[in-house]
């Protein structure tokens, strides 16, 4: 494991990204909010996927998900933090789901063969992005839909000036100014993504150009992105234009204190 791993897995150890006081919170919030509804975009590949690979999952909120809600699929959750992967397999058994979770180096998994891939806002903190993004692509089978969701090169800015505007602070000082943007109720659920977004040792930022160049070199053709919320018939050059406007989009939701983390997601279909 290289050190930029090892610092970030360090890290999560501490505390998971997007866990829950309890599981039994943990199992209430899939219950009561659907990935369908959650993320409206995924529906369609969700229904027509028997195999379902979520690299990265953390403490399984995604995985446990659409295994609550689409009961016939084969979901794989991957994380390399063993304390999220526990965390997730709790949830599962409360759940009465049968998804796997797994312990792994995302570089080292080698399964291929999924009909769909999801990693949200996993990769950028590894210590080389777009390799990995390339090894991910590699996992699908024929047809394999991705999903793929990182940190925006243009849409970040305005977070993270807000976090350089508050790094004088203490960790208490900055956990307090930021639940002025961010609001949940969960406590440790809140302090989990202000860790997360405020307190993260490794993390880069990406374009769509950047993404769909992978996505060509692995035979996988561009199917959307919620740059422009997905809206199909739309040329390139809009969704690009609509891209560099994503600076002025989150500087007014900072401005406005709405939590903004500038985050993409970027949707392809393997063309075999």
């Amino acid at each position: 494991m290289n050190k930029v791993s090892e610092k970030v897995l360090d890290f999560y150890k501490i505390m998971p990204f997007n866990i829950y006081g309890d599981t039994k919170i943990a199992c209430n919030n899939i219950k009561k909010n659907p990935i369908y509804e959650t993320y409206p975009f995924l529906t369609k590949s969700l229904e027509s996927s028997g195999s379902i690979l979520d690299i990265g999952c953390g403490g399984g909120w995604l995985v446990n998900n659409i295994g609550y809600h689409y009961k016939s699929k084969k979901i794989t959750g991957i994380d390399f933090n063993p304390i999220a992967i526990k965390f997730a397999s709790e949830v599962s058994k409360k759940l009465n789901l049968s998804n796997t979770f797994e312990v792994q180096d995302l570089f080292k998994f080698k399964q291929e063969g999924f009909d769909l891939i999801l990693s949200m806002g996993v990769l950028h903190h590894t210590d080389d992005c777009l390799a990995a993004l390339d090894h991910v692509c590699k996992l699908g089978g024929k047809k394999s839909k991705i999903f793929i969701g990182l940190y925006h090169k243009f849409g970040r800015k305005p977070f993270l000036d807000y976090v350089n505007s508050i790094k004088h602070l203490n960790e208490d000082a900055k956990f307090e100014k930021y639940k002025e943007i961010h609001k949940l109720t969960d406590e440790v659920h809140l302090k989990s993504w202000f860790r997360d977004q405020v307190l993260h040792p490794h993390e880069t930022q990406h374009t769509l150009s950047e993404v769909l160049e992978v996505f060509k070199n692995n035979n996988y053709v561009f199917k959307g992105t919620s740059i422009n919320h997905f809206r199909k018939n739309e040329s390139m050059d809009q969704i690009l234009f609509e891209e560099k406007n994503l600076i002025n989009y989150a500087n007014e939701k900072i401005k406005k204190k709405i939590y903004y983390p500038g985050f993409f997601i970027v949707a392809g279909e393997k063309n075999d």
